[in-house]
C-alpha cells in the first residue's frame, strides 16, 4: 500500500481582522497518498490557496491537524519546520518567484545554498533538474528576466526538484502562460508524476484539473466534492486566488 504524504483532519482557519472573523477553513479533512496527481480547485474566497500554505507548511492552521510524510507538523520548531519545507516540498508558483538578475543555474541551486551539499554536487543536482524539464543548455546561463514565461516556469519547476521532494505543491502554475506553454507546463507535471512524483496543483481552471488524476472541490472552505478526474463535476469558475 502506498505511504500517505498528506494527512489533514479538520482543518479550521480563522482570520482576525478589522474587528471581523474570516473563516478560510472550516474543517478540512484529506489523505494524498504517495504518488498521486491531485488537483485543488473552487472559486475565489474557497479557501484553496489558505489549505496550500498549511500544506506546505507556510502557514499554521488555527486548530485541526497535519502530519506531513509521517509527521505530525504542530510537534515541529521553526528549524524543524524550514528543514521539512526545504526537503519535503518543492514549490512552484504562479509569479515563477525567481531572481531576475540571478542564472538559471543560480536559481536553481538557491534551494541548496543553506544546506550541507557540496559546491560541486550543488552544480550536478540543479543540471540533472534542468535536463529533467528539457531546459536548452544554451540556456542555463541567461538570466532569469531574459526568459520566455514557459522557460521561467521551467526553471520553478527544476528549482522545486533539487532537493529530491517526496511533494511539489504547484500554485495555479499555468496562470501567467498562453495555453500552448501550458499545455507543455502540464505535460512536464504528468512525466514528473509518472516517475513518481507526488503533485498537489492549485487551480481554478477546469482544463487544468482534469488533467490531473484526482481533483478536490472547495467551496466556502469545505471539500464539497473529491472524485477521480473522470468523474468529477469540474465547472468553469472565475475568480482568482483565495
Amino acid at each position: 500500500m502506498a505511504n500517505a504524504v498528506i494527512e489533514a483532519h479538520d482543518l479550521h482557519k480563522v482570520y482576525d481582522g478589522a474587528g471581523a472573523e474570516t473563516h478560510a477553513l472550516r474543517g478540512v479533512s484529506l489523505t494524498i497518498d504517495e504518488g498521486e496527481f491531485s488537483a485543488i480547485m473552487g472559486p475565489s474566497g474557497s479557501g484553496k490557496s489558505t489549505l496550500m500554505h498549511i500544506l506546505g507548511c507556510l502557514d499554521t492552521p488555527t486548530s485541526g491537524t497535519y502530519r506531513l510524510a509521517g509527521r505530525d507538523v504542530a510537534e515541529l520548531d521553526l528549524h524543524e519546520l524550514a528543514e521539512v519545507r526545504r526537503q519535503t516540498v518543492g514549490f512552484v508558483f504562479q509569479a515563477f518567484n525567481l531572481l531576475p538578475r540571478a542564472s538559471v543555474m543560480r536559481n536553481v541551486i538557491m534551494p541548496m545554498l543553506y544546506t550541507r551539499v557540496s559546491p560541486d554536487e550543488r552544480d550536478d543536482r540543479a543540471a540533472a533538474a534542468l535536463r529533467a524539464v528539457s531546459l536548452d543548455e544554451k540556456l542555463w546561463t541567461h538570466k532569469s528576466n531574459e526568459l520566455s514565461g514557459g522557460q521561467m516556469q521551467r526553471v520553478a519547476i527544476a528549482r522545486s526538484l533539487v532537493n529530491d521532494p517526496s511533494l511539489i505543491l504547484a500554485d495555479e502554475p499555468t496562470g501567467n502562460l498562453d495555453t500552448a506553454t501550458g499545455d507543455s507546463v502540464m505535460d512536464l507535471f504528468r512525466t514528473l508524476n509518472a516517475e513518481g512524483r507526488t503533485i498537489v496543483l492549485i487551480t481554478h481552471e477546469p482544463v487544468i484539473a482534469s488533467q490531473a488524476h484526482r481533483v478536490i472541490r472547495l467551496q466556502d472552505g469545505l471539500i464539497v466534492e473529491d472524485a477521480t478526474s473522470a468523474n468529477a463535476d469540474i465547472r468553469q469558475y472565475q475568480g482568482g486566488e483565495a
